[in-house]
């Protein structure tokens, strides 16, 4: 069997995989992406009706890649944010003209994301890709790292990186330990039509049973991720549809007018996924392999394009510099540098999920004490503003300058 070796090993070819490749790759690294399904199946997104919402830093990424070009006429911004504590008057509103009149973010179709990205790392000289690639083992030395696949086939670089997912197989191959807390909680995803313009915002409401979304989508549609216990859940996915969209009106409000669900209704359990470290020797954790949270402010995939700033950052100076990509140096910089910030991001979110998904009085008047004082507060909105566009902390080049038109 044949050894291929380059300088970069990427397990998982999914949302952040595919872009973590080409960003290496531009920065003249060679880089074999193994992606576990074949071709046709990987470019196919058309079933999952899922949207992404691409933060601001996101989009500085795509930007940087080459690809937001092919996306931004199939991404919808988000131009205001809307926060409710249930049904009260208690709320925080952010508005992109208080900021820098720049959108928060963008909501994009998976049916887009997802193949754009793959194709762009197709066409990168410095990628091979191997499809329908299972990885069967992953040996490591004080020189260089080997990966094993099914067809007997070894791949060998400086650098193994993981993106394979909240449940990866490569993390326990290497036998890094994880944290996981389930919510208790079942997340609906659906799209709907409304007779109303959404006029680009973003509304989440938090009831005791969990967090509701509306999220501004194109066509006069928006993305409902809609979190209730899990029996709830069921009885509701598994429902009549009359019922369905009667409850979920009730939570919407009337801002959207008449609504009619144009997609399946799909169900997926919450819960916090956590590596004790995101590195072991040559290698590191990316995206949900490292770090799967609860999609409150949909953050989840943000904190994936973060970590591929911040490894290109690193990786492409070490580069630059002649000196060893996958030292343990190097690693000890990337695994410091992004828990600061994902476990910032956990605290928030966590901790939100928690104050908010109860009703219990006490807590209840101390949320709402917080939202009427964030909405006062101008100096507090701004932090949290920048904070949801991923521009706050200790932030790589890729993020620093905006080169949006």
């Amino acid at each position: 069997m044949n050894t291929a070796i380059s300088d970069v090993i990427i397990i998982g070819g999914g949302l952040v995989g595919s872009a973590m490749a080409t960003a290496l790759a531009q920065s003249g690294l060679s880089v074999q992406l193994l992606e576990r399904a074949e071709r046709d199946a990987a470019l196919d997104a058309s079933g999952d009706i899922r949207a992404t919402a691409i933060a601001r830093s996101s989009m500085y990424v795509f930007e940087h890649i080459g690809v937001w070009d092919q996306l931004t006429t199939h991404a919808e911004p988000i131009l205001d944010i809307r926060v409710l504590d249930g049904y009260s008057h208690a709320f925080v509103h952010y508005d992109h003209s208080t900021a820098d009149n720049k959108p928060f973010g963008y909501i994009v179709s998976n049916t887009q994301l997802k193949p754009t990205l793959l194709q762009a790392a197709e066409k990168e000289d410095n990628i091979t890709i191997t499809y329908g690639a299972e990885v069967t083992d992953i040996e490591t030395t004080a020189n260089h790292a080997t990966v094993t696949l099914a067809d007997g086939n070894t791949l060998r670089a400086a650098l193994v990186l993981a993106a394979d997912g909240r449940f990866s197989a490569s993390r326990a191959m290497m036998d890094i330990p994880h944290r996981l807390v389930q919510y208790g909680q079942t997340a609906m995803v659906c799209t709907i039509r409304h007779s109303e313009p959404h006029q680009g915002l973003a509304l989440e409401r938090f009831l005791p049973a969990g967090p509701f979304a509306v999220l501004p989508m194109q066509d006069d549609c928006s993305g409902i991720v809609w979190s209730e216990p899990h029996e709830r859940a069921r009885q509701l996915t598994d429902g009549d549809e009359a019922t369905f969209l009667r409850e979920m009106k009730d939570r919407i409000g009337d801002y959207l007018g008449e609504i009619e669900l144009v997609s399946k209704r799909y169900a997926y359990p919450l819960a916090l996924v956590l590596a004790k470290s995101y590195t072991a020797k040559r290698f590191a954790l990316i995206g949900d392999a490292a770090h799967a949270i609860h999609p409150i402010a949909g953050q989840g995939v943000n904190l994936g394009y973060r970590d591929v700033a911040a490894l290109h950052a690193l990786l492409s100076e070490t580069a630059k510099l002649g000196l060893d990509i996958g030292s343990d140096t190097v690693l000890a910089r990337y695994n410091h540098w992004r828990r600061t910030d994902v476990l910032s991001m956990i605290a928030a979110t966590d901790g939100i999920n928690r104050l908010f998904s109860n009703d219990i009085p006490p807590l209840r008047m101390i949320r709402r004490l917080g939202l009427s004082l964030v909405e006062k507060t101008p100096k507090l909105k701004h932090y949290f503003m920048f904070h949801a566009m991923g521009l706050t902390g200790n932030l790589p080049d890729m993020l620093k300058k905006d080169k949006a038109a």
